[in-house]
């Protein structure tokens, strides 16, 4: 099947997900603590610095420079705290979310709670998966640094490939995160291509959002203020970022689903193997 034929189905599959959202709303909430998590995040990494340097702009200097004179060492090591505690924040609402839509696929009502109950259960998890991914993304930095953005932006992609499908791995398995990698990187080896085809049907999707937010920005700048105008586009593109996410997730459990053999209702299995691309 040719690549435009996938990514046609890839479209209809993310159409498919932003219905399941329209269905159940709340599943955006995951998205939004997530971002606000994370926002909580680095206001925490940007206080604490500014909390030792007695926010001091010249005492923050200092302290830069005292980092600087201590090696790399300490730099490698803070940007390693902070890639762990991103990637935990992330992981831990998307898993939130994947365990909602598979309980909305198995004909329960989604609950928030139920959610972050269940992923603060497999917190442990998660968090040892935040540290693999903290790993290879400061091995992925390093990679950059030293040869520039191509290797490490063509590993980046062989990364996101073989770990497709760890996060509803994690939500549906109960298994280190060392054995849901695998399980993820032996799916994609042998449906090749859903990843590329969904995947960059829902990027189309983000940038349709930019646009609409462009025009909405500059209609309401023009009727009623450029500050308004600012705002409501700027809201907009937010909120399709969040609507992304949350879709991608969902297609994302729902492929998973497929290639367990327990397809969704809603979801054609011929679609969803169409888009695929065995070996």
């Amino acid at each position: 099947m040719k690549f435009f034929d996938r990514l046609g189905r890839g479209w209809d599959l993310g159409i498919k997900s932003l219905e399941v959202i329209g269905a159940h709303p709340k599943l955006l909430l995951f998205p939004v603590l997530s971002g606000l998590a994370l926002f909580a995040v680095v206001l925490s990494f940007g206080g604490a610095f500014l909390g030792l340097a007695g926010f001091d702009p010249d005492a923050l200097e200092a302290i830069f420079g005292r980092m600087e004179q201590m090696g790399e060492v300490v730099f490698w090591l803070i940007t390693f705290v902070f890639y762990l505690v991103t990637y935990f924040v992330i992981v831990f609402f998307n898993v939130a979310l994947v365990h909602n839509v598979r309980l909305i696929f198995a004909g329960e009502e989604p609950s928030i709670r139920a959610g972050i109950s269940f992923s603060a259960q497999r917190a442990h998890q998660l968090l040892a998966w935040a540290a693999v991914a903290a790993t290879v993304g400061l091995i992925l930095k390093a990679l950059e640094d030293r040869f520039g953005s191509f290797v490490s932006s063509i590993l980046g992609f062989a990364w996101s490939m073989a770990t497709y499908f760890v996060v509803p791995t994690l939500a549906a398995e109960d298994v280190d995160p060392i054995e849901a990698l695998k399980r993820s990187s032996q799916t994609i080896r042998q449906r090749w291509g859903e990843a590329v085809g969904a995947g960059f049907s829902l990027g189309l999707m983000v940038l349709a959002g930019i646009v609409i937010s462009i025009i909405s920005g500059v209609v309401f700048g023009m009727i009623i203020h450029p500050g308004i105008g600012v705002l409501v586009g700027f809201l907009t593109f937010l909120l399709t970022l969040i609507v992304n996410g949350a879709a991608r997730n969902v297609f994302l459990t729902a492929a998973y689903e497929h290639t367990q053999g327990n397809t969704p209702d809603g979801f054609d299995a011929e679609t969803l193997d169409g888009i695929f691309m065995k070996k």
